[in-house]
């Protein structure tokens, strides 16, 4: 029975418990994988042995592509030759013959890929990486030389190892060794996207390993300590910055959340009836089809759950009295936009800057503060180290992770409040002191 295309769209990106195969007609059969990958494969015998060639992918090769295919491949196999070894030389000659050029492979990965995979953070970030370093059209600190567009404006399969070094040795040279393996990184993915795709077939920059072209970034290791926290808080409270960039710190540092969960949350992710905070799941994580379902029966990732605790109701009814309770919680300049993680992380340091000349504090992050929520609570009481995972968002480990998906709401509430009282215990301390 030949096959449709609402089958194959109802079989597509879908889990199923292993991989299977389904004829179509004339030897052409479809392969899905057990995570809903479908490729196309012709059938045949050759040399008295049966043999298959796996000729594309669906969608991208639809099925009256895939069928009309198929005459070609029986001509050669009428000529008594091989089909799949005359595959490979057709592909490799029309991979050598490819004028593809780095900007165009970037710009058909992010215009293909980046927008419907990544969540907007990482969408947003790839963008400024490939506008800078591979555009050569950043929106701010104009560049020196626009090195892709003066010495890589040539086929991508054309790019040489040579090539290669002196463009990561200019990276290193305009931004620094952190950023040179971070575009790296970037750029690893966008190649092996275009070889997957025929669109070019150059895997010199495969070779690599970060260390060769740069240095990852360091893992963070600071902890702030509740001493560090309350003054910190102070600071805060003092300095004249926007309120909604200042709660925002301040609802970072009670919550242990992270910077994109709380910058990008929505007034409608808070239930003040039922004093719940829900977190989304992200985007390209949020549908996978139940084992054994109707095609149609989607079970939904479950999306963070979190109560609202009395400091923090209150933070956010002072906000909501500043601003309208609508769209996002922590509005940005433009309006309909979220408050920006430069502007968050600028506003962190200028104050961490700040306790570090007048009290020798060490540079907090925001990200530092989901450390100190679970260090601090787990050293007051150690039978809360699993509820300050439910805190942060992970997922508990072993088989317990996998069956228990209890919130732990109340157990939550308890933990937020005891590490309030203990933030609040140390402002009064050191104002006493003063």
């Amino acid at each position: 029975m030949s096959l449709h295309k609402s089958k194959l769209d109802s079989l597509l990106n879908r889990n199923h418990d292993k991989a299977f195969e389904l004829p179509d007609r004339d030897s052409l059969s479809v392969r899905v994988s057990a995570k809903g990958k479908i490729a196309w494969q012709y059938r045949f015998r050759f040399n008295k042995k049966g043999d298959r060639l796996t000729i594309g992918h669906y969608p991208n090769l639809s099925i009256d592509e895939a069928r009309a295919k198929v005459p070609g491949l029986r001509g050669w196999l009428f000529e008594g030759k091989n089909p799949k070894q005359e595959w490979i030389n057709a592909k490799n000659k029309n991979s050598k013959q490819s004028s593809m050029t780095l900007e165009a492979l970037a710009g058909k990965w992010f215009e293909q890929v980046a927008e419907e995979d990544f969540k907007s953070t990482t969408y947003e970030n790839y963008k400024i990486t490939l506008g800078k370093w591979i555009f050569n059209d950043p929106k701010r600190d104009s560049l020196k030389v626009k090195w892709v567009k003066k010495n890589l404006n040539i086929p991508f399969d054309q790019i040489t190892n040579l090539q290669w070094m002196d463009y990561f040795d200019w990276v290193c040279k305009e931004g620094s060794k952190v950023t040179s393996g971070s575009v790296f990184k970037l750029l690893k993915t966008i190649v092996r996207w275009g070889i997957k795709r025929e669109k070019i077939s150059n895997q010199n920059l495969l070779l690599y390993t970060v260390r060769d072209i740069g240095s990852s970034p360091q893992k963070g290791e600071r902890t702030p300590s509740l001493f560090e926290i309350a003054r910190l808080w102070m600071e805060i409270e003092k300095s004249k910055a926007l309120p909604q960039t200042k709660i925002c710190l301040k609802l970072v540092i009670l919550s242990g959340g992270r910077n994109t969960a709380l910058r990008t949350a929505r007034w409608s992710d808070f239930d003040f009836d039922n004093m719940i905070w829900t977190i989304p799941v992200p985007k390209g994580k949020k549908k996978e089809q139940r084992r054994g379902s109707h095609v149609d029966d989607i079970a939904v990732q479950k999306p963070e759950r979190h109560p609202i605790p009395y400091k923090i109701k209150k933070l956010l009814d002072e906000l909501s009295f500043i601003y309208s309770a609508d769209g996002y919680v922590f509005k940005g300049a433009k309006n309909g936009t979220a408050l920006t993680t430069h502007s968050l992380n600028r506003y962190c340091s200028r104050i961490s800057a700040k306790l570090f000349a007048e009290y020798g504090i060490s540079k907090i992050v925001p990200h530092d503060f989901r450390r100190s929520i679970n260090s601090i609570l787990a050293e007051k009481d150690r039978t809360l180290i699993p509820i300050c995972e439910k805190i942060l968002g992970h997922v508990l480990q072993g088989t317990m992770g996998h069956y228990n998906t209890a919130d732990y709401l109340e157990d939550q509430l308890k933990a937020y409040e005891l590490y309030w009282s203990l933030i609040e215990k140390e402002i009064v301390k050191i104002t006493s002191r003063s």
